[in-house]
């Protein structure tokens, strides 16, 4: 059984709200951890991961739930690069498999190419440019952020106007460009994948918007994935497994879910989110390392149990696919000594 470095990371700028759904989040974990009988240790890092020197890739591996260095968005990657550089085995998605994931359009291409379906999308970096988008509604999203960040009901757009403020916003706000797609009006199911050889599809979720007459509102945004007292936290559904009345969409979305893991070079678990386009499914975004939230949104971890396994047992199934990359030699200089 490895032994286990587990790793955070923790901003002294984050609000009380994401500090307190961190801190339980690790709590599970390392829950987990006990009742598996696990040897580990338990750190959470700002800007240094000096106190990895101690630790002997040969017999500890990482738990990775590394997001950003020094309070810097988006910098998952360059955690992952030092984990290599000290040589260790480590959980999750390697860094260029993160940074495909956050650049949108280079991962949409890499889709594309794979034959995988997604939508059309355009990338403009001034509002002047809104004028060459003329398929409306559209969602505009940051062209390098991840996940929903950046998106909320004014994502929407339905006029060249419209879209040119949104690409102003996202500019003043998050100093990057606007990616620009159709936006899909229909049914929304993510897709959970776990493990490596091979990789195996969860069942998946459905994120039922029904009770909200204004499209704007069918969005699965920052806010209502992690604020309990929000309108979206407390009415969306997520029924699991779904679609109960569509079983040969549910084998599509699985189908694709895993050539996609493995198109965009995901590892040990990841998540796919997909609406539906006529009878296809096309995949909005990748999510390398989901969250693993215990507060009953983590489609991961629904899904994982649904399939029957526990949240201990899940962290058992991610570990044993790091401990599988454990190194039996470390050559002179990877530990960062």
């Amino acid at each position: 059984m490895p032994k286990i470095v587990a790793i955070d990371n923790e901003n002294p700028d984050w609000p009380d709200a994401d500090r307190q759904q961190a801190d339980e989040t690790w709590r599970a974990l390392l829950d987990g951890f006990d009742q598996q009988g696990y040897t580990y240790r338990a750190f959470k890092f700002f800007d240094d991961l000096s106190f990895l020197d101690e630790f002997d890739p040969r017999e500890w591996i990482v738990w990775n739930w590394g997001e950003e260095l020094a309070g810097k968005p988006w910098s998952d990657a360059e955690v992952a690069d030092e984990l290599e550089r000290r040589g260790f085995a480590y959980t999750g998605s390697p860094p260029d498999a993160m940074r495909l994931a956050q650049d949108r359009m280079r991962l949409k291409r890499r889709l594309q190419a794979e034959g995988l379906p997604t939508p059309a999308a355009s990338v403009l970096r001034d509002p002047e440019a809104a004028s060459q988008w003329t398929t409306f509604p559209a969602i505009v999203k940051g062209a390098n952020q991840h996940a929903s960040v950046g998106i909320d009901g004014d994502s929407v757009v339905h006029t060249t106007e419209q879209l040119a403020r949104r690409v102003i916003h996202l500019r003043q706000t998050y100093k990057d460009d606007a990616l620009v797609e159709q936006f899909l009006d229909t049914r929304e199911f993510h897709v959970a994948v776990l493990g490596n050889d091979p990789p195996e599809a969860l069942p998946p979720t459905e994120l039922v918007y029904s009770m909200f007459s204004d499209m704007r509102d069918r969005l699965y945004t920052y806010q209502w994935k992690t604020d309990d007292a929000s309108h979206g936290y407390q009415r969306i559904t997520m029924p699991c497994p779904a679609p109960l009345d569509r079983s040969d969409w549910r084998v599509r979305l699985e189908q694709l879910a895993v050539r996609a893991y493995r198109a965009v070079g995901l590892r040990d678990y990841g998540r796919f989110d997909f609406r539906m386009l006529g009878d296809e499914p096309q995949i909005l975004d990748v999510n390398c390392n989901p969250e693993l939230w215990t507060d009953g949104h983590s489609v991961f971890v629904a899904a994982a149990n649904v399939r029957g396994l526990s949240y201990p047992q899940v962290v058992s199934r991610i570990v044993d696919c790091a401990a599988a990359r454990m190194p039996r030699t470390v050559f002179s200089g990877n530990r960062g000594r």
